[in-house]
């Protein structure tokens, strides 16, 4: 073999390596990049008309547009899921039906039980809601007995908001493991049932409280990151959107834009 002949040789052998080495790269990207899927959750507070006294109005919307969009949602049908199953699609790699949604609601006030869960019946909608232990049986919160006929409906999943609502990043690690922990606990003894999810008070977290969260045993978590595209590392962070008073064509446009966000 000549010069000639060895030179190309070992260009076409160092094509070959290049080749190899992309396709190994390209493969390596392939397999590392986390399962995600588009699944709006939404959240709501109070399902009434705000208050004159309310420094906060935009946690309120007045139950007749509340009733509005669940329509629009049983109208185009979507396929409503509690936050637990968003969960299990995301460990299992396995997607949701098309349009899928949740819906979630923060605090527990006695307005789920009188205005939101009547209209949950009568949609046949489900929904998933976060409870403080320590607000139950106080004014404007739920009773005991009703968060008891809630969970054994098989329309609400229950969640955890802790035990007093506090910024959990103000408090020791001890402190903050406490109300993690003791709420998730109570409500099981409760209710007889497994608490899957957790919900951060105010939406406030660092890393040292998705830390505990996970250890305690919870399949996911809650914030209040904007978005609808979750991963399989946004577990203990899932985003949420916020409705707003958005009804019929409005709400429905703006609800299904967030099946192709990238966010």
């Amino acid at each position: 073999m000549n010069q000639k002949e060895r030179t190309k040789v070992l260009i076409c052998l160092a094509v070959l390596a290049g080749l190899f080495l992309l396709t190994s790269i390209t493969r390596a990207a392939v397999t590392t990049t986390p399962f995600s899927e588009n699944v709006p959750i939404l959240m709501y507070h109070y399902i009434e008309s705000p208050t004159a006294t309310t420094s906060l109005p935009g946690l309120y919307l007045p139950t007749a547009v509340f009733a509005n969009q669940l329509q629009e949602l049983r109208r185009y049908h979507a396929n409503p899921v509690f936050v637990s199953e968003i969960a299990a699609s995301l460990r299992s790699e396995k997607k949701l039906p098309p349009y899928s949604m949740a819906l979630t609601f923060d605090d527990g006030y006695q307005d789920f039980y009188t205005n939101a869960f009547p209209l949950l019946k009568k949609y046949k909608m489900k929904a998933t809601l976060y409870i403080i232990i320590n607000k139950l049986d106080k004014p404007g919160y739920l009773t005991k007995a009703e968060l008891k006929e809630l969970a054994e409906s098989g329309l609400v999943e229950i969640g955890s908001h802790t035990f007093n609502h506090p910024d959990l990043r103000a408090l020791k690690a001890k402190n903050a493991k406490f109300e993690i922990a003791s709420s998730k606990i109570e409500l099981e003894k409760r209710l007889g049932q497994l608490i899957p999810t957790f919900a951060y008070p105010f939406g406030y977290y660092a890393g040292e409280q998705l830390a505990i969260v996970k250890a305690i045993g919870y399949e996911a978590a809650v914030s209040v990151n904007p978005g609808s595209r979750h991963s399989t590392q946004d577990l203990f962070a899932l985003k949420r959107i916020r409705p707003g008073s958005r009804g019929g064509s409005e709400f429905v446009k703006w609800l299904f834009s967030w099946y192709n966000s990238k966010y």
